[in-house]
């Protein structure tokens, strides 16, 4: 059994550090472990996010991601990937607002099984993710994305549309990768009819209050 928060606590944030320095740097070689000698891997847009978590049931760090939102230095997949012209012509006349980016998405090793991997990242985009973009006005997602990631996240009702060419830039070679929280609603009709359930039982509890 897994469990799923966003992070509030900046102990966990350094456990959450040293997670993806494990991934990152000692097993998929990545990153220079020279750059991170504290073996910590974070970054400049980490304070402009808002961190999720799974733990196990011995509160072991199963999975990370984090949604880079309201960023003033951009997003990742802006800086390091090349995106198709038309389509960065289209982005830059949205309202800066409304972009995202879901990045850092990093399952343990011997959790990285088709069952394991449907549960973290369903709850993750679905659960976490999705509610939270609402609430902030969110329309767009990028991501950094492998080739056979893609395919797994359209198995689970989530289609990234690909703007760019395949290319290095994390690692290994990915695509630049835009999500659409309205074609997510559209692939998964209760995702808004359960927010809407959540908005109004939150006013309800608010109001209850008073």
């Amino acid at each position: 059994m897994f469990y799923f928060f966003e992070v509030m606590d900046e102990n966990m944030m350094e456990r959450i550090y040293r997670f993806r320095y494990d991934i990152v740097c000692e097993e998929l070689g990545f990153f220079d472990k020279e750059r991170y000698p504290d073996q910590k891997e974070r970054d400049e847009y980490d304070r402009y996010s808002t961190h999720f978590v799974a733990l196990d049931e011995e509160c072991q760090i199963v999975a990370t991601t984090r949604l880079i939102h309201h960023s003033p230095i951009g997003y990742p997949t802006e800086e390091h990937l090349q995106i198709y012209p038309e389509v960065k012509a289209l982005l830059d006349t949205f309202k800066k607002e409304k972009l995202s980016e879901i990045s850092r998405v990093f399952i343990a090793k011997k959790h990285r099984n088709m069952y394991d991997s449907k549960l973290i990242i369903s709850n993750f985009i679905v659960e976490k993710i999705y509610p939270l973009g609402k609430d902030l006005g969110i329309e767009y997602c990028y991501s950094a994305m492998e080739k056979r990631f893609i395919r797994f996240t359209r198995m689970l009702g989530v289609r990234y549309d690909i703007i760019g060419p395949l290319q290095e830039g994390y690692g290994s070679p990915r695509y630049p990768c835009l999500l659409s929280i309205a074609r997510l609603e559209r692939d998964n009709p209760m995702l808004l009819e359960n927010y809407k359930k959540r908005v109004q039982w939150f006013k309800g509890s608010q109001l209850s209050l008073q």
